[in-house]
């Protein structure tokens, strides 16, 4: 009887145990900031940036400003509206900045958790995680930016994005380098006239 009870006391610990690391592990796999291992959070997320919060369609989207991680493309970040396990952030208003980690889905981006969405007011960044964390978001951009490796400012006009100027660029070096070559073949028929056999 009394080994009965032990083995049923045993097998309830182990169920809960069980249950505990499968909630933990489902909580892990979800993307944040973990600001003591930056490395781990980082790499885990596909797009850190810093935006706008703002309404495409009734739908919350983010503006970005500058990317700390991911291909820096000039269009609004949308969010997937497909469930997820994972917790949702408070949706910020409209017009906030932010910094936030995102996670691909599809075209889109899974909503992120509380600790991975960081709101700006005042030059001060704060996460609503279960322990929210608050610092300057400089101090914020250059921690993450010394593990990612990446500030990707997004051009404001045409002509930032530009790779080349024609007119500029590519004609003066062009005309430099007729300019030598001329000189240098002017200077080989003299060569050639002062030793002919030469």
């Amino acid at each position: 009887m009394v080994f009965a009870a032990l083995f049923a006391l045993a097998t309830a610990l182990v169920g809960l145990a069980t249950a505990q690391a499968e909630t933990a592990r489902a909580h892990d796999d979800c993307p944040h900031f973990d600001l003591d291992d930056l490395w781990a959070s980082i790499e885990d997320l596909d797009v850190i940036v810093v935006g706008e919060v703002v309404a495409l369609g009734g739908a919350p989207a983010v503006q970005p400003e500058v990317y700390l991680k991911g291909s820096a493309i000039a269009q609004d970040l949308r969010f997937s509206t497909a469930p997820s396990e994972c917790p949702r952030a408070e949706e910020p208003s409209e017009g906030a900045r932010v910094v936030v980690g995102l996670r691909r889905d599809g075209r889109t981006f899974q909503w992120p958790v509380p600790a991975a969405l960081f709101v700006v007011e005042g030059g001060i960044a704060t996460n609503g995680g279960d322990a929210p964390v608050s610092l300057p978001e400089d101090e914020l951009v250059s921690r993450i930016r010394e593990v990612s490796g990446q500030y990707a400012v997004l051009a404001v006009d045409e002509s930032e994005g530009a790779s080349i100027d024609w007119l500029r660029v590519v004609l003066p070096v062009t005309l430099a380098a007729i300019l030598i070559l001329g000189i240098a073949l002017v200077l080989l028929r003299i060569w050639h006239r002062i030793d002919p056999e030469g």
